[in-house]
């Protein structure tokens, strides 16, 4: 199935949002958009479209390490953003409810760093990676908790948005001047 130019420049947009979301929100130890972000645009897009955003949001974010540095959260970017389109698009969908949606978007953030645990136990062994867990886990609890009570009041109202967004944004045609 081919992508329309007008698609691509909905994906690159929602793609800057959520990036753009991301550094806003990121003297807030996590605390974030994104997930909340990528979610709704998988509902409401579809699930091609909000994969290709979470690909994309995390090569923009990738290209940021070369201010912060390269690490190995780039191998769990890679594996979680995407991942969260798979789940949205496999437990969510149009009509689903925020509490469904909150409960979600709240176990992935609570899990957000299990990908990190596996890969830090495959490149630097389990003490390494079992104090990296147990020391992550107030920021997991406070990822989890925030990204639910996030998603429980604007799970619906995003979904509203986008999809009036979209609707005028995908159907509209050059205007003859």
């Amino acid at each position: 199935m081919k992508i329309t130019l007008r698609e691509m420049v909905l994906v690159a947009m929602l793609s800057a949002m959520a990036f753009a979301a991301k550094v806003v929100l990121s003297p807030i130890t996590n605390v974030e958009l994104v997930s909340l972000l990528l979610c709704v645009f998988t509902v409401v897009l579809g699930f091609r479209q909000g994969l290709l955003i979470a690909i994309i949001f995390t090569s923009i974010t990738v290209l940021e390490s070369a201010y912060y540095g390269p690490g190995d959260w780039i191998v769990m970017y890679y594996i979680n953003w995407p991942l969260l389109s798979t789940l949205t698009r496999l437990l969510l969908s149009n009509d689903s409810s925020e509490l469904k949606a909150a409960t979600l978007l709240g176990l992935f953030g609570l899990l957000f760093d299990a990908s990190g645990v596996a890969i830090k136990l495959l490149l630097f062994g389990p003490v390494y990676a079992y104090s990296y867990l147990i020391s992550g886990i107030p920021f997991s609890i406070a990822h989890g908790l925030a990204n639910f009570i996030i998603a429980l009041f604007l799970f619906n109202p995003l979904c509203k948005i986008l999809r009036e967004a979209k609707q005028q944004f995908l159907s509209c045609s050059p205007k003859n001047h």
